[in-house]
């Protein structure tokens, strides 16, 4: 039964149980489905045995006298996967821990696999750290076959208080330690697609500046346990206020929760004591209930929290299928936009708002009332800027001629047909061509007006089309933008580096993407690694290296770095205008809507790293120019040297 009606957050919207109950615990998974299902829950959480706590027969051959696991067929195959995910043993995962003991791992796995239940569960612990190897050895081996049904490593997330050896009870900070563990056992299974964390959250603190970093890890879902909710005053299960907000951010991430009535990364296993709705004070209607699900208060919280999700916006919904989706960046010299790709970008009425009051600020300080003004538009496309400088103009109280400068032969149609309107007519001249080989004659430009900026700033050439187009410039002159920086972050980010890592090849893991980040966690802050100005006087070269250092504040995996820019529109006596996507600065429209026409670049690197909590992260990175193409090469050396990604700009480049 779904928490609520909330179509933007997809199947967040459904929730597990896990009962450690005997009577639900040694039922079939047709009873354990229909009673979850009939009292409000999606799915279930059980084990793969009948006796969690016995042995399977695991001799080559061997079958017990009477059958281990419940038969595969109490259940269709659709419901097996779309309501079942399965446990491993108590028993079999307590022979892991103390001795190793693989087999009767392999054989559960085995049968999750032949009944093609939804997922397969067991729980990683900082305290075993061989059994952890063990597991994923058994999972490595494991994964052929389970092909329709994903592995869920579970893990804390929550600071615990744990036993030493001698018994003696120390806290520590778990959360800490079983990130680590989680990042050791994935990578020793290479980081493969259909390999889970599954993060339990119990009756330790949720800390916030730990937990985000779960955002760009691949996770199957969360298990809430009992002890992890406090009661309000009047009697009712609430959780603290940073659980609540990690939950609300799992929603928002498509990940679904299971409550569970269990401790089972306790070394005893011992089983905790859940709340039923009958001990709550002035519940009645509840304690009336004989069919009232144990863990129905629980549920109903979570549908609190659920339905108190703010509402995607407009523009979120329509952003919602680039999520996380790797798109190459344009080639806007090589290729022409299509009139889909302009109408897109057009919507964008945040950005364009910031160019128009760019103008019209270097107007009032550059053009003297009743004179007339030259300003180029080059790379106009289909005339946003065009219109937003005739706004400027009329704003400003300032004549302007406006000359159109578009190479896309397309583009050029379209911009003829506006010359003609009446709007347009006498103030706009259409120049097709490349800007940087015009023909005007002597017509020079007291502004020149372009929008060549990538999400990398100058990943679309602005500083080579500009550079070639600034002789149309008159001296003083004013080019929008002025500068342009941009920024790095190195970022965990589980999700887009399985996607590029998918087509098996060298050249993918080489490329810079631009992605709608969703689920991603910056591991530290951006960083400054250059700028671009125009006119540019003092740089000869646009060719670029620098060093970057991050500090990590907690443990985090390194699956690539994102790139930002920030860029100065204009600055002068009236004003400073300036066009962001840097998340601490990103352009917001006149109601608060994000600027949607750039999303950040993803730099992959081939192998993810581990970066533990004090570690130096540093990055390299160059741009490369020669006759014909400008690309980039980066080079991570810290905490662990890697290779340089994209030499000579074999596996991407933008042609000049």
């Amino acid at each position: 039964m779904p928490l609520g009606a909330r179509t933007d957050l997809a199947d967040a919207a459904y929730v597990g149980v896990e009962s450690y109950d005997d009577v639900v615990e040694r039922a079939p998974p047709n009873d354990a489905v229909e009673r979850a299902v009939s009292r409000a829950f999606d799915f279930v959480l059980v084990p793969v045995t009948i006796d969690d706590f016995s042995k399977l027969s695991v001799a080559p051959g061997a079958y017990a006298a009477s059958p281990s696991m419940h038969s595969d067929g109490c259940l269709d195959s659709a419901t097996w996967s779309a309501r079942v995910v399965m446990r491993l043993s108590r028993a079999t995962q307590r022979d892991v821990v103390m001795g190793g003991e693989e087999a009767g791992a392999r054989r559960e796995l085995a049968w999750a696999a032949h009944v093609g239940a939804n997922a397969v569960t067991f729980s990683l612990d900082a305290r075993h750290r061989a059994a952890n190897v063990t597991y994923a050895n058994i999972v490595s081996g494991s994964l052929g076959m389970l092909t329709h049904t994903k592995v869920w490593a579970r893990v804390r997330v929550d600071d615990e208080t744990l036993e030493d050896e001698d018994g003696a009870r120390t806290s520590t900070s778990s959360c800490e330690t079983s990130y680590v563990e989680w990042a050791a056992f994935v990578s020793a299974c290479e980081h493969d697609a259909n390999v889970y964390a599954l993060l339990e959250v119990g009756g330790g603190d949720v800390v916030h500046g730990t937990w985000r970093r779960w955002i760009g890890e691949r996770v199957g879902a969360v298990v809430l346990r009992v002890d992890a909710f406090k009661t309000n005053a009047r009697g009712f299960p609430v959780l603290p206020k940073e659980t609540q907000a990690f939950i609300r951010e799992m929603f928002t991430r498509n990940v679904q929760v299971i409550l569970s009535d269990i401790d089972s990364s306790s070394r005893d296993f011992e089983r905790l004591r859940c709340i039923a709705p009958r001990d709550v004070e002035g519940d009645a209607s509840r304690v009336a209930d004989a069919d009232a699900h144990p863990m129905r208060l629980y549920w109903e919280y979570l549908v609190y929290l659920f339905r108190g999700i703010d509402a995607l916006t407009e523009q979120a919904l329509i952003e919602i299928p680039y999520r996380d989706y790797l798109q190459a960046p344009l080639q806007p010299l090589m290729d022409n936009l299509e009139s889909v790709t302009y109408e897109t970008f057009e919507k964008d009425a945040s950005k364009y708002n910031q160019y128009e009051e760019a103008v019209r600020l270097a107007l009032l300080d550059g053009v003297r009332e009743g004179d007339d003004a030259v300003v180029m538009v080059v790379g106009a496309g289909r005339g946003p800027l065009v219109r937003a400088s005739l706004r400027a103009a009329n704003a400003a109280r300032r004549n302007i001629i406006v000359y159109a400068i578009e190479k896309n032969p397309n583009a050029v149609v379209t911009l003829q047909h506006l010359a003609q309107s009446d709007e347009w007519r006498g103030k706009v001249f259409v120049c097709p061509g490349d800007m940087r080989s015009s023909n005007l004659g002597d017509i020079k430009a007291d502004i020149i007006v372009s929008e060549l900026l990538g999400s990398f700033g100058d990943n679309e050439l602005s500083p080579e089309c500009l550079d070639g187009a600034m002789w149309m410039l008159k001296e003083g002159g004013v080019s929008i933008p002025a500068e342009y920086e941009s920024f790095v972050a190195p970022v965990t980010a589980a999700k887009l580096y399985t996607g590029a890592k998918a087509y098996k090849d060298r050249e993918h893991m080489e490329t810079p993407y631009v992605v709608q980040f969703h689920r991603v966690h910056r591991i530290a802050e951006p960083k400054s690694v250059w700028t671009f100005s125009h006119p540019n006087k003092q740089m000869p070269s646009n060719e670029r290296y620098v060093t970057v250092d991050f500090e990590t504040t907690h443990s985090a995996t390194i699956h690539g770095f994102a790139g930002y820019f920030d860029a100065l529109l204009y600055s002068g006596r009236s004003g400073t205008v300036r066009c962001s996507i840097h998340p601490h600065n990103h352009t917001l429209g006149p109601t608060g809507e994000p600027m949607f026409s750039w999303f950040p670049m993803y730099f992959p690197i081939r192998e993810p790293v581990l970066a533990r909590a004090g570690e130096r992260i540093a990055l390299h990175l160059w741009r490369r120019v020669d006759a014909h193409k400008m690309w980039y090469e980066w080079l991570l050396e810290s905490p662990t040297h890697g290779p340089i990604h994209n030499v000579n700009g074999r596996s991407y480049w933008i042609g000049l």
